[in-house]
């Protein structure tokens, strides 16, 4: 067996690019559930499994500091996860292929000297897909001895679970949750129901995005591009939008319950050509009567008291100003072109022009930042007084420019910090009056924490909650754009309490040149999705 110091040596290399010393492997047998298995693997690894014949295989070793003895000699850990008509069982192959016995009560589940985990298909309550995740996660917890606030919940938004379950105490002994996070889940569940109560499931939530911002910032994996480097092809893209608006609206026959405009960010426009956009959008008459407009002024860098003139003219009173941090090293260190000075300067603007409803994001997390730095900004934010609060896990992304060896580092280094700021932050937003309305979770969060926003009393985004809960139909514009139509179970149409789900999504171009060419065609697709027969992809929660 390697010895410690070796191995630390060893796992240093794979951040250079080397070759993994170890992998996890889990073979799948009488099910093809690859996405929820991968989704379990990430958590643990933080590396992207790859499918082979029937298996999923992951390398592992780099994340795992003082556990390398798991994976001496280069061996991988093979688990193999099997469904059969009579019972579902994830057990760890042995070397001599030989598997252990399951003992005791075959109506529970049975966790043995030699790891293996089982239940008989007469005594699941939950779906497959969702025991062999669970199977797997507390398999693999057990060897390494590594959990996670969110236990087994992965790909599925918390709030989507809570409503599905009696009592937190569910959700901690099913899934593993720690107490707090089912606690905050509930929370949430709650604030989210309340909001759907208020909102029709057979209305539509519409979403313009507009892909450009004025710089990438590291950690930023979307599709969105550098304006500065695109300024020949905005004039077309807003062009295009209005375009496929005027082409589908016309042909839509649900009504439209708000209107987000999104990014990227939107502001990044020019003046003029800012006004042209917003002007052409809020000209429909399908936005009239809607319950709520939000535009995303996301960098204060791209403000203008003559943009918000604009906005405030035509009625939007909801935006979104978005700092990420108020500490000036860490903007530029992940290439935000502004400073704290600029977002406050911005809000107070914003304020005074009587937009009354104004978010703010913050990350917690972001390279080099320290717990002390992320406290102070979000006390600055809540001395603002911002009607609404989004607080965010830094996540490794691949297309974010930001090394993943940097992040996986601030992992090993961080998850603690992270820990503290998130913590800090509920904390000090309850006790400030905010309470948590929406969340998600992504698959690469440091710590595999979540997203989550908070609002004062009667200021919720009705857009985020349709959105994030996956209860209701949104209908998107732009390059990159997802729609959904979202088909609940008769029986429990208000979607509050564990509907039966059926979700269909429908696509659009990412790249914004090729948006431009097609946008006809994209168009003509929403328009058959929507009031036609599908083509596009469907799930079922």
């Amino acid at each position: 067996m390697r010895d410690k110091e070796s191995a630390k040596e060893k796992n240093a290399e794979l951040s250079s690019g080397q070759e993994p010393l170890a992998r996890i492997v889990v073979r799948l047998e009488g099910h093809a559930f690859y996405y929820p298995v991968s989704d379990v693997l990430r958590l643990f690894t933080g590396a992207i499994p790859k499918e082979e014949d029937g298996k999923v295989v992951c390398d592992a070793t780099a994340i795992f500091p003082g556990r390398e003895e798991l994976f001496s000699d280069e061996k991988a850990l093979t688990i193999r996860s099997r469904v059969t008509e009579e019972w579902v069982e994830t057990v760890v192959e042995k070397d001599d292929d030989s598997e252990s016995d399951v003992s005791g009560d075959a109506s529970a589940i049975v966790v043995q000297s030699a790891p293996q985990i089982f239940i008989d298909r007469e005594d699941l309550d939950l779906p497959i897909n969702r025991e062999v995740k669970r199977q797997l996660y507390f398999l693999l917890s057990r060897i390494l001895k590594i959990s996670f606030p969110w236990g087994s919940l992965t790909g599925i938004r918390p709030t989507q679970v809570a409503r599905e379950l009696d009592s937190e105490e569910d959700m901690q002994e099913i899934y593993a949750v720690r107490s707090d996070k089912a606690h905050l889940a509930f929370l949430t569940r709650d604030r989210e129901n309340a909001v759907l109560s208020g909102s029709s499931p057979d209305v539509l939530h519409v979403y313009i995005g507009i892909p450009f911002c004025p710089s990438r910032c590291s950690y930023c994996s979307f599709i969105s591009q550098e304006a500065p480097r695109k300024t020949e092809i905005l004039p077309g893209y807003v062009d295009a939008v209005l375009t496929e608006l005027d082409l589908v609206l016309p042909k839509i026959t649900s009504k439209i319950e708000t209107l987000y405009v999104g990014g990227g960010t939107p502001t990044v426009l020019p003046e003029v050509l800012f006004e042209k956009f917003i002007r052409g959008v809020l000209s429909h008459p399908e936005f009239r009567s809607v319950r709520e407009v939000c535009v995303e002024a996301g960098r204060p860098d791209t403000i203008t008291k003559r943009k918000l003139e604009v906005l405030a003219e035509l009625g939007v009173n909801r935006i979104c100003i978005n700092p990420q941090t108020l500490c000036d090293a860490t903007l530029q260190r992940v290439g935000r072109k502004h400073s704290a000075k600029d977002f406050t300067d911005a809000f107070e603007m914003a304020r005074e022009m009587g937009f009354s409803v104004i978010n703010t994001d913050l990350i917690a997390g972001l390279p080099g930042e320290t717990t002390e730095e992320f406290c102070e900004s979000l006390m600055r934010i809540i001395a603002l007084r911002p009607e609404n609060v989004t607080v965010h896990a830094l996540s490794k992304k691949r297309r974010s420019s930001l090394r993943r060896e940097e992040v996986v580092q601030a992992e090993d280094n961080g998850t603690k910090r992270v820990e503290n700021m998130l913590s800090f932050a509920s904390q000090k937003l309850l006790a400030a009056g905010y309470s948590p309305y929406y969340m998600y979770k992504q698959k690469d969060t440091i710590g595999g924490h979540e997203n989550i926003g908070y609002c004062l009393d009667g200021t919720e985004c009705i857009y985020n909650v349709a959105m994030m809960s996956d209860l209701r139909s949104v209908l998107s514009f732009g390059a990159g754009g997802m729609s959904k139509r979202v088909f609940l179970n008769p029986a429990e149409n208000d979607g509050s309490q564990g509907a039966n789900v059926r979700i269909e999504r429908c696509p659009c171009i990412k790249e914004p040149t090729q948006y431009i060419t097609d946008v006809t065609a994209m168009a003509e697709r929403k328009i058959r999705f929507f009031e036609g027969e599908s083509t596009c992809n469907s799930e079922n929660s």
